[in-house]
């Protein structure tokens, strides 16, 4: 079965949240038709990959985040303001353990 020039769009759009219903306007594509092609295993599988990548580049921003944002505390702990370093200390500890 030959693929849907609607596909791409159509599972982008759902994938980042829209309902097909809307997604069906932004693709310029009847609302019968959107729902047919969310139907198939082409599409299911589209919003599968595209859901999967956007998960896994969010984690590797929070993941690089995670470690500037220790590296900030760790800095902090050479602080004057005794406070700045007890607070520091503190949330590194906390997210030490299980």
């Amino acid at each position: 079965m030959k693929k849907s020039k609607y596909l791409p769009i159509l599972s982008s759009s759902v994938a980042s949240g829209m309902s097909v219903r809307d997604a069906a306007g932004i693709a310029g594509c009847t609302e019968s038709t959107a729902y047919s092609i969310s139907c198939t295993d082409d599409f299911r599988s589209e919003v599968n990959r595209l859901r999967t990548a956007a998960v896994e580049q969010a984690v590797s921003i929070l993941t690089s985040n995670a470690t500037a944002a220790c590296n900030s505390l760790v800095k902090l702990l050479n602080s004057q303001d005794e406070k700045i370093v007890l607070t520091a200390a503190s949330k590194l500890l906390d997210r030490i353990g299980p």
